[in-house]
């Protein structure tokens, strides 16, 4: 669960980029954050994930060093590496680092290689995968981290439409096996279909959240985004 009481946030006195976020998000489900370009939704991730602090309000859970965080909170950034000298099993590996440091095994390696549909490409160097193959690396890597919570951003913005899919659904289902799953997005199109809730903002405040089908309404996108449905003769 990560919950946040009236969080503000600016990287310059007077120029706040989030204003009073109030959220909860609990295990067990998929949310989504949506929103335009400059809205603060990158802010919004480093803050939950503690890359940055709040000017104002709180954020739940904190934790109090680097390996309890790693324990707790998996990430896939929208900036992913492009060339790491392993193959794609030992970077998945990686992610079992932090429970090898106390003494456990977090993960079954290959059975998250088959899920994400990996497995051909396991020998295969990192460096010499598509974006697509990266991301879905990047992912499975975060789900070998074996933590309550998972957060994403921008995790689809590689992949082809039916691969898309593929990937949603698999968040899904991994967050309804009791995990707690926050993406940041800007696939309004495709993910909502997946989604548990979805949060819209705008200017740095909550503009709607509930059910992806009403935030992700045409009233809302054109209110948020000045989009209008194209009309075809």
């Amino acid at each position: 669960m990560i919950e946040l009481k009236n969080v503000s946030f600016s990287y310059s006195p007077g120029n706040p980029v989030l204003k009073g976020i109030s959220a909860r998000f609990n295990g067990g489900a998929f949310y989504g954050i949506f929103g335009p370009n400059g809205c603060g939704k990158s802010t919004l991730f480093k803050l939950m994930t503690g890359e940055l602090v709040p000017d104002s309000g709180s954020i739940s859970p904190r934790w109090n060093d680097p390996l309890e965080r790693a324990c707790r909170l998996a990430m896939v950034e929208q900036e992913i590496p492009g060339r790491i000298p392993l193959t794609v099993r030992e970077v998945v590996a990686l992610g079992c680092y932090p429970w090898v440091k106390r003494g456990k095994m977090s993960s079954d390696i290959e059975v998250i290689l088959n899920e994400l549909q990996l497995a051909p490409l396991a020998e295969k160097p990192y460096s010499h995968l598509s974006g697509g193959e990266r991301q879905r690396t990047m992912l499975a890597r975060a789900v070998a981290q074996n933590t309550p919570i998972l957060l994403l951003d921008e995790p689809a913005s590689s992949l082809d439409i039916g691969f898309k899919h593929e990937f949603y659904r698999f968040l899904r289902g991994f967050a309804h096996k009791g995990k707690c799953i926050v993406m940041i997005s800007h696939d309004l199109f495709i993910a909502p279909h997946y989604l548990d809730e979805a949060l819209l903002l705008k200017e740095g405040t909550i503009f709607a959240g509930g059910s992806p089908t009403e935030v992700i309404s045409q009233e809302n996108l054109h209110t948020v985004f000045q989009y209008h449905e194209p009309e075809y003769e």
